[in-house]
């Protein structure tokens, strides 16, 4: 018995190296297992992350693209402010512009109307000196030149001092004059 026993403790120790010996490469399987699994992870986290950081590069561009356009907006909608504005002031520019044309054209008609009368007291002043001068063929002429030219009606009817002929009764009574001349003439 004692021999067994002897046998017995020493398969025993072989038993639990055999047995020991046994689980250590499943251990080491297991362990690479463990190391495969975890590289695979830190490799799908690595992925992810790139894939996570491509997708933010797009977010960011796209944020700064609708930044630019929103910038584009508000410098449309101030231009268009700008444009209304000048719109406005050049409205009221065409209204002034037109005002003054108006006054002008006021100014240019009272000038000419002006002018005829000037004219036609020239030409009433030269048939007076004729008819003192007794040039009745020239104050034939004078009278005939202002009834074609329309310059009797520039002539005025009063308005002067009282005691001093106007200038149309003027006319009058030196055409009747003159024609009262022609018909005493032989």
């Amino acid at each position: 018995m004692t021999l067994e026993r002897k046998d017995e403790t020493a398969s025993a120790p072989e038993k639990k190296c055999a047995a020991s010996g046994g689980k250590k490469p499943v251990i080491v399987y297991i362990l690479v297992l463990f190391l495969v699994a975890f590289s695979l992870m830190a490799l799908s986290l690595l992925v992810h992350q790139r894939s996570n950081a491509e997708a933010m590069g797009r977010l960011q561009s796209s944020v700064s693209a609708m930044q630019e356009v929103q910038e584009l907006q508000n410098r449309v909608i101030q231009l268009q402010e700008e444009l209304a504005e000048a719109q406005k002031s050049l409205a009221s520019a065409q209204e002034e512009a037109a005002a003054q044309a108006e006054l002008a054209a006021e100014a240019q008609e009272a000038s000419d109307l002006l002018s005829h009368r000037v004219d036609a007291l020239y030409d009433l002043y030269a048939l007076q000196q004729q008819y003192l001068l007794r040039d009745f063929e020239g104050c034939r002429e004078t009278i005939q030149a202002m009834e074609d030219g329309g310059m009797v009606e520039f002539l005025s009817d009063g308005g002067g001092a009282a005691d001093v002929t106007s200038p149309a009764l003027r006319y009058q009574e030196l055409k009747e004059a003159v024609s009262a001349l022609e018909d005493r003439a032989p």
